[in-house]
């Protein structure tokens, strides 16, 4: 792992040689598939931020619609107005200097570049620059940091073509202009593929270290695990979600996102102590 870049987020170091990150899933979105990370009122928002970030989170990342699959769990699509609306008011109503560094996900760059204006620091776009052709030049005029998710159109089928669409948007990012430290990247577990192609992309995480940037795994209540463990409900996920987490840390993430900060502290600590032991 000695060849993958480090990411500076504003003065937070993301990579091997860094400790595991833990990045807070703040949804402002109601249609979310798991009701317990949504701050449906600004009061609710600044609980959510002083909680997370008391329990230990590194990266707060905020969303204003809902990047779950609908095929999965049937959310309703919002207006890009009614998204901005909500990253506006939500972020309007903070310091981001009292807070870890904030992340948008989002895939479109107006709502990108409002995040920014009010202080966000990195992008996370779930399409990997696939949804927004001005999504990477955004980025990259602003020169911040920004989460590449594999995307391939429809749900991806197999780990190779998850690694085929990272390469794929690996290579958008950089004909854009956007600097090879800047990015981190994301095997998209979830989204809608089959459980077993989830549990390949945990079990060989080290292929896509091979690509040189810092890994980002998302795990967190997903349908996977429901499927694994017969829990259609996300809130019976919180174990599952744990054991998860661990197996990604010592098999090479460098952040983890998660509805649950305090709970993957923990386990983030188990992977990488096991990691250690190699």
């Amino acid at each position: 792992m000695s060849d993958i870049l480090s990411v500076n987020i504003d003065g937070l170091m993301i990579g091997p040689d860094n400790p595991v990150r833990v990045m807070s899933v703040v949804n402002l979105s109601p249609e979310s598939f798991y009701k317990g990370s949504v701050a449906d009122s600004i009061d609710t928002f600044h609980e959510i931020i002083e909680t997370t970030s008391k329990e230990g989170a590194d990266i707060i990342d905020i969303g204003g619609a809902s990047t779950a699959p609908k095929h999965v769990y049937g959310k309703s699509d919002i207006s890009v107005e009614e998204e901005i609306k909500r990253v506006t008011k939500a972020l309007d109503s903070i310091k981001a200097s009292e807070c870890p560094p904030l992340s948008i996900d989002t895939t479109l760059s107006k709502v990108a570049e409002i995040g920014l204006d009010l202080g966000v620091s990195m992008v996370n776009d779930i399409s990997g620059l696939h949804a927004d052709s001005k999504m990477a030049g955004l980025v990259a005029d602003r020169g911040v940091p920004i989460v590449l998710m594999a995307s391939c159109g429809t749900p991806c089928d197999s780990v190779q073509t998850s690694l085929n669409a990272l390469k794929d948007s690996l290579d958008i990012a950089r004909s854009a202009g956007i600097e090879s430290g800047k990015i981190i990247i994301d095997p998209g577990i979830g989204f809608g593929k089959p459980p077993s192609v989830d549990v390949a992309i945990l079990q060989e995480l080290n292929r896509f270290l091979k690509l040189d940037h810092p890994l980002l795994v998302g795990v967190s209540r997903k349908a996977f695990i429901g499927h694994l463990l017969g829990q259609p409900d996300p809130d019976d996920r919180l174990i599952g979600s744990v054991v998860a987490t661990a197996v990604a840390v010592m098999n090479g993430a460098s952040v983890i996102r998660t509805h649950d900060v305090r709970e993957t502290k923990m386990a983030v600590q188990m992977g990488e102590a096991l990691r250690r032991s190699k």
